[in-house]
């Protein structure tokens, strides 16, 4: 039987993304912390009212965009092909390619189009359209484009534009969640994200909760396989999601965010836990570059389910100490901080 994540809170959502993505320091996001949202949409469209006028006030981002046009005199470089095609030779010109540096790029284009797509969103109130209205003259530079999940897959980051990550990442929750029944009252009962992009949620939450909340060495390190013969192709990455180290202990921790969390063969059969995240964990265990005197353990971290039976045990085999958890993230959000902090607890104290 397939069980259903737990829902978790929006607030705690909004902590999630707090960590995820860094901003729980800042001023201007704490007070939506604070605030209480019948939906998740609507919480997103209140991340995007205070974070675009942010993005705004440190100006919009800028790259060198290539810019091709006619003229009958001859800068930079001239475009044959483009000359060609366009016969601009009969009239005495020439088409000419440059660079400009300019706002027209693909993280403004896409959030100018979410912008324009949420003005016209029944599913929001008439006041915070308005204000979404409100700042597309600041976009004015800036081309419209379809909106549509293509593109999202085109976008790169880097030291130069990660202040866009979530905001950008924001656009895409809101319209995923608003394309589904834009103009229906059903949009506050749907699940706030689907169970993949809560998992990758679940990952970086992790990840960054530990790295701001503790003073372990905080790692996604790759794993190298053990191979005799130094034949590696054709064999799978080991990226692991989160390891821990503290002193001479080193604790290797997987982030699982599924539907059910054991498998019952039959009805009214015992629960056994999920074989492919056991042998997942024992496989990166096996295979972890051990120094000398260091002690090494895994744990299986899963988001609690609705289900009666959750993992909660705790096995060595081989010699490896491993740890199977499960995080109830509908509870306070304190309570989360402070079971999760129990947890690395138990075994690099």
């Amino acid at each position: 039987m397939m069980n259903r994540h737990k829902n978790i809170p929006i607030q705690n959502i909004f902590y999630m993304l707090s960590y995820a993505y860094n901003i729980i320091h800042l001023s201007e996001y704490k007070k939506i912390g604070t605030e209480k949202f019948t939906n998740v949409t609507d919480m997103y469209a209140r991340i995007l009212s205070v974070g675009i006028p942010v993005l705004i006030r440190g100006g919009l981002l800028k790259d060198y965009i290539i810019m091709v046009e006619t003229s009958n005199v001859i800068k930079e470089k001239l475009d044959i092909n483009a000359s060609l095609k366009q016969n601009t030779l009969i009239q005495k010109k020439v088409a000419i390619k440059y660079d400009e540096l300019s706002e027209n790029i693909l993280l403004n284009q896409i959030i100018k189009a979410t912008l324009i797509y949420l003005t016209k969103s029944l599913s929001l109130s008439r006041a915070i359209r308005q204000k979404f209205y409100g700042f597309l003259p600041f976009f004015s530079n800036v081309s419209d484009v379809e909106l549509n999940i293509r593109l999202w897959k085109r976008v790169r980051y880097n030291k130069q534009n990660i202040r866009y990550q979530f905001i950008v990442d924001i656009c895409r929750y809101i319209y995923e969640s608003l394309i589904l029944d834009d103009n229906t009252a059903t949009n506050s009962t749907k699940d706030p994200i689907d169970e993949k992009q809560l998992a990758t949620l679940y990952e970086k939450f992790l990840f960054a909760f530990f790295n701001r909340e503790t003073d372990y060495k905080v790692s996604r390190p790759h794993i190298k396989w053990i191979v005799d013969d130094d034949i590696v192709y054709g064999l799978p990455n080991m990226e692991t999601d989160l390891v821990l180290q503290k002193g001479d202990k080193a604790l290797i921790i997987d982030a699982k965010f599924y539907s059910e969390n054991m498998s019952v063969r039959f009805e009214g059969g015992k629960p056994k836990h999920l074989s492919d995240n056991l042998y997942q964990l024992f496989t990166y265990l096996e295979n972890w570059s051990k120094k000398e005197e260091e002690v090494l353990a895994g744990m299986l971290l899963y988001a609690k389910t609705e289900a009666k039976n959750q993992p909660n045990n705790q096995y060595k085999i081989k010699g490896n100490q491993i740890f199977i958890k499960t995080l109830d993230l509908d509870q306070d959000f304190t309570k989360i901080k402070n079971d999760l902090l129990l947890y690395a607890q138990t075994f690099l104290q």
